[in-house]
């Protein structure tokens, strides 16, 4: 058990709302960053005092500053861990993309975690040794059809936490990416395979404990990338 402070962008998606349960479970106070006013409520009813939650959307970076100056002066805890599992998709060939869906889903995956990693790490590097998460995908690392603005917006991100790293990891942050294949939540569950057999797909658990795994990591390591993919 730990007595630390975690901020969770995200955290009414499933995979938001269950690292926050995974969180919680090791000792961990959470402040919850979301855009669901019903989900954030739920995260209190679940979880009690040792969740906090805010409406913030994180493409409006004043949004994204205030909420940081208050989180300084009431977290409970020095804040040590950040885990940001916000993202958007878009299905669809890229001759027929709308070009305004692509600008946004730009914008929510990639413009606001680099906009907001700089005043993350700032904080972070002041309470190390901490860590910062980023949840990418599969489509992170290849590329795929029909998705060609998100493959584009997770490749962004990984290498956004990879040469962040690069910068911080002398000072005691560890920046790692997670990147899960289809999750049976969200978009996952629209993919052809997870209408077909959402069962085969990965559990938003899943993802959960590889954050925790990265989290928990013990010694003067950082486990930068951890891929996963289901056993089925």
């Amino acid at each position: 058990m730990t007595s630390g402070h975690a901020l969770v962008v995200g955290a009414t998606s499933d995979i938001g709302a269950a690292i926050v349960r995974r969180l919680v479970a090791g000792g961990r106070s959470v402040s919850a960053w979301g855009r669901s006013e019903p989900r954030l409520a739920a995260l209190v009813a679940e979880h009690g005092r040792s969740v906090s939650t805010e409406e913030v959307d994180v493409t409006d970076a004043e949004a994204v500053r205030a909420g940081l100056t208050r989180l300084d002066g009431e977290a409970p805890s020095p804040l040590d861990v950040v885990v940001w599992a916000v993202g958007v998709f878009d299905w669809g060939p890229a001759h027929e993309a709308d070009p305004d869906a692509w600008a946004h889903l730009l914008d929510v995956n990639l413009v606001a975690a680099a906009r907001a990693t700089p005043q993350l790490l700032t904080r972070l590097v002041t309470t190390s040794p901490s860590t910062l998460v980023l949840v990418g995908s599969g489509a992170a690392h290849r590329v795929f059809p029909d998705n060609a603005a998100y493959v584009a917006s997770k490749h962004g991100l990984a290498a956004l936490a990879a040469a962040s790293f690069l910068d911080v990891k002398r000072h005691g942050v560890r920046v790692s990416v997670v990147s899960p294949g289809l999750v049976a939540a969200g978009a996952g569950l629209l993919s052809p395979q997870g209408v077909e057999d959402p069962t085969s797909l990965l559990q938003p658990e899943d993802v959960a404990a590889a954050v925790d795994f990265v989290v928990r990591f013990p010694g003067h390591g950082c486990p930068v990338l951890v891929e996963l993919q289901p056993l089925v």
